[in-house]
């Protein structure tokens, strides 16, 4: 499970791509843990359960994200093209036009690839 700052941001990312595939319980308790940053006794006094409940749903949850991001690469997609969108606002604010119409061209040539 998830417990450094970097792994529920992570968790976070595989829950925004993923979420929906999860059960309204393991929404619940995912997005209190790494969207709202609570902790395991504040999720399991907010859902009525018992701590060990709440860290077996999210183990559970993560293990289904995971699995569908190992299948689909969304949240890896999504952040490439997250990041060559900033280069590529990045480039224009220098006014390196080129270089930004060159970064967005590779971004559309890695989606229309990832679509094959």
């Amino acid at each position: 499970m998830a417990n450094t700052f970097e792994a529920r941001v992570e968790l976070g990312t595989l829950y925004a791509c993923y979420g929906g595939l999860l059960t309204e319980k393991q929404r619940k308790a995912v997005r209190l843990y790494s969207g709202e940053d609570h902790s395991l006794s504040e999720i399991a006094g907010e859902m009525g359960v018992s701590r060990q409940n709440v860290h077996e749903l999210i183990s559970r949850a993560e293990h289904k994200l995971r699995r569908c991001e190992s299948a689909l690469h969304l949240a890896e997609q999504t952040l490439s093209v997250q990041a060559g969108l900033e280069k590529a606002a990045m480039a224009l604010d220098g006014g390196a036009v080129a270089a930004c119409r060159d970064i967005l061209h590779r971004i559309m040539r890695e989606l229309d690839h990832a679509d094959q």
